[in-house]
């Protein structure tokens, strides 16, 4: 893969990524090069599951392959409650009602927005295959004022 075709740029938009994103931001993806360098706490890029020809969505990788996972505003990875220090301070004041556990296939991912209330995820329309990932924001480069590399957490 040529060094243009392993970056892509893409315009976030919405409220689903607040406070890490915000609408106007500008990312720059590092296209998948392998299966297995995506982590939890990674933003990732994506086609809309339900609409192949729909817009890029980005969320966040909560979930990781063959673990269960059980999410409304909190998650629980494996029965114990994630930390998630990207999170608005307001989410842990309400969780909300826990949907059920679900297990996650051997190559899928679970994401959601960290803007819970505000955010369609893998809560609605499920996990992500990897296949379908386009890639993982690394860098904020537009507005100025807010550029910066992508914190990973694990």
């Amino acid at each position: 893969m040529g060094a243009l075709s392993a970056w892509m740029p893409v315009s976030f938009q919405g409220d689903s990524m607040r406070p890490t994103l915000i609408p106007g931001d500008r990312l720059l993806v590092k296209r998948s090069q392998s299966d297995t360098e995506y982590q939890r706490g990674d933003i990732i890029v994506f086609r809309d599951p339900r609409d192949s020809s729909g817009p890029l969505i980005i969320k966040r990788i909560v979930g990781l392959p063959k673990e269960s996972i059980r999410a409304s505003r909190l998650v629980y990875v494996n029965g114990q409650l994630l930390t998630e220090p990207y999170l608005a301070d307001s989410v842990d004041q309400f969780d909300g009602s826990a949907r059920g556990v679900n297990r996650i296939g051997n190559t899928s991912y679970f994401v959601m927005g960290d803007n819970r209330s505000a955010s369609t995820d893998s809560r609605d329309f499920g996990v992500i295959d990897e296949s379908k990932i386009f890639g993982r924001a690394v860098l904020r480069y537009l507005p100025i004022a807010r550029a910066r590399k992508l914190k990973r957490y694990h």
